[in-house]
């Protein structure tokens, strides 16, 4: 039996050997920039732990963007399960379960951990990687960040808003679901979903005010408003893996796998209906709309829970309301996406490791594209005007950190330098500087040039915002002046501020420098 427990099947950690043939040079982990490609597609290969990057007019491998990371003098690889390209085409993003010893395939249907453990009193193996949520440049595709989040979440799906500002990924093994800013690439706010809920796939909406959540041990759609971070959820008939939301914002909907069917919610109505699949269905997995919102696409995998094995893709009409066709694919279909224009639909094949490319004017599979051991989740790229490469230089500071100690009100302003250098090979541009605190200001020295000083945001003083380039190998400073009486007898006591440098750095875009003080009268 392949379900019964947690792990609905398990592979063991797959090493690449050998040598990883890209299409231009011999660079290892692909790591060229791509000129002239238009559109990619970007595929999870969970089996061996890497991303497949398909250049869609040649229907060829690019490249294969290895996710693993020398960590404490061991390799460290990552389960690549779910991917998404960024609205803005800027980044890609994608769900990583760290496997030290083995890889774990990564569709569970009852958590191992309850959704209200693993919180608090949390036991940390200190020998243990993290999950991480892992981005990719897409001009160049390598790995610009690496976002570690938790051990043992088996991270599932992550989806971008609109304008490509945050990034929402569950945790379907501990129940939570995390708002990352993708700017600063760091967790803002969490939220922790019902007992057993386990939340696998989420998509959402146009307007980027809610995402959907499918749940697969809650048999529910979980409805999380954004901006506050609120989840409430819609009772199902079966076991949600995936959801999807139409393009014009009217029906957010959701794969059923145990009843074999699809969910359809009125958004505006609150009404919830269900399309049947066929009798053949084994059970439905990812799901996508196509532009038009008219139809989804439904990838009709099976082979969990002791299921046959499918191999067929089914186009259901929403307003019909019924499977309008039947298209054959590999073997377990598993991730679905359609291209923008609507002409062709890519699917990932669990088990015959290729991509399907279902050409939608002929209703068929016209090729298929071999990519790795057990694809997953699927997404393209276009390259769009005004969009150009990633900017690989970095301001790099030989210290992040400084601690002034104990310091007295009554002796009046410290100060301390930091000095940064451009470690690249291009130049980098600085566009704001801001600090946390108004008893806080940093001034930027570039050679002869002095910049500041810049305080707080909506303090006044000189704007944030700049202009300021730092050519490669040089040395810049930011001197920042802390006042310890600015906020009075009640600003005693230990305190930490920080100084934000944003730049058009890919590898690391906003740069924090901080400072401790333990004020005294």
């Amino acid at each position: 039996m392949k379900n019964q427990k947690i792990i609905i099947t398990s592979i063991l950690f797959i090493t690449l050997v050998g040598v990883i043939i890209v299409l231009s040079t011999g660079d290892k982990g692909g790591n060229r920039i791509v000129s002239g490609v238009l559109e990619k597609a970007y595929v999870a290969v969970e089996g061996t732990g890497e991303i497949a990057v398909i250049d869609t007019k040649t229907n060829q491998v690019l490249k294969r963007i290895d996710l693993s990371e020398d960590k404490n003098g061991m390799t460290v690889g990552y389960m690549a399960h779910n991917v998404q390209v960024a609205p803005d085409n800027k980044s890609v993003w994608v769900t990583a379960n760290a496997a030290e010893e083995e890889m774990e395939m990564s569709f569970r249907i009852i958590p191992r951990a309850q959704a209200d453990e693993g919180h608090g009193d949390e036991v940390v193996d200190m020998g243990k990687s993290k999950d991480e949520v892992i981005v990719i440049d897409p001009f160049s595709d390598a790995i610009v960040k690496r976002i570690e989040i938790g051990q043992n979440l088996h991270l599932s799906h992550v989806s971008l808003t609109p304008d490509s500002s945050y990034a929402i990924v569950a945790s379907q093994e501990k129940g939570v679901i995390y708002k990352i800013n993708a700017t600063t690439f760091e967790v803002e706010e969490e939220t922790v979903t019902k007992k057993g809920d386990g939340p696998h796939g989420l998509r959402i909406s146009p307007d980027g005010k809610t995402a959907y959540i499918a749940m697969l041990g809650g048999k529910s759609l979980g409805i999380l408003d954004i901006e506050s971070f609120v989840l409430r959820d819609i009772e199902f008939k079966g076991a949600a893996v995936q959801t999807g939301v139409t393009p014009d914002g009217k029906y957010a909907l959701a794969s059923v796998y145990d009843t074999k069917s699809l969910a359809v919610y009125d958004i505006a109505s609150a009404k919830l209906s269900y399309v049947d699949l066929p009798k053949e269905a084994k059970g439905p997995v990812q799901i996508y709309p196509t532009p038009d919102s008219r139809f989804v696409f439904v990838a009709d995998q099976g082979y969990y829970f002791d299921q046959p094995t499918g191999n067929l893709v089914y186009k259901i009409d929403l307003q019909e309301m019924k499977v309008t066709q039947t298209v054959l694919a590999g073997s377990a279909p598993h991730g679905v996406i359609v291209s923008k224009d609507g002409k062709f639909v890519y699917v990932t094949n669990l088990l015959s490791d290729d991509v399907s490319v279902i050409d939608t004017v002929l209703g068929k599979e016209t090729v298929k594209i071999k990519v790795g051991k057990m694809p997953n989740g699927i997404s393209l790229w276009y390259r769009e005007g005004g969009i150009g490469s990633g900017n690989y230089s970095e301001l790099v500071s030989e210290e992040k950190s400084f601690d002034f100690g104990l310091v007295s009100m009554a002796k009046g302003k410290v100060e301390h330098s930091f000095k940064l250098k451009n470690s690249g090979d291009s130049q980098i541009k600085i566009t704001k500087i801001y600090t946390s605190c108004m008893c806080t200001e940093a001034t930027l020295i570039n050679e002869t040039s002095r910049k500041g000083p810049f305080g707080m945001p909506g303090r006044g003083g000189p704007s944030s915002q700049i202009d300021e380039v730092v050519n490669p190998g040089k040395e810049i400073n930011i001197d920042v002046l802390v006042d310890p009486a600015a906020h009075g007898p009640q600003g005693t006591g230990p305190a930490k501020k920080i100084v934000y440098i944003e730049t058009d750095s890919a590898i690391n875009p906003v740069l924090k420098l901080e400072l401790d003080i333990n004020v005294t009268p």
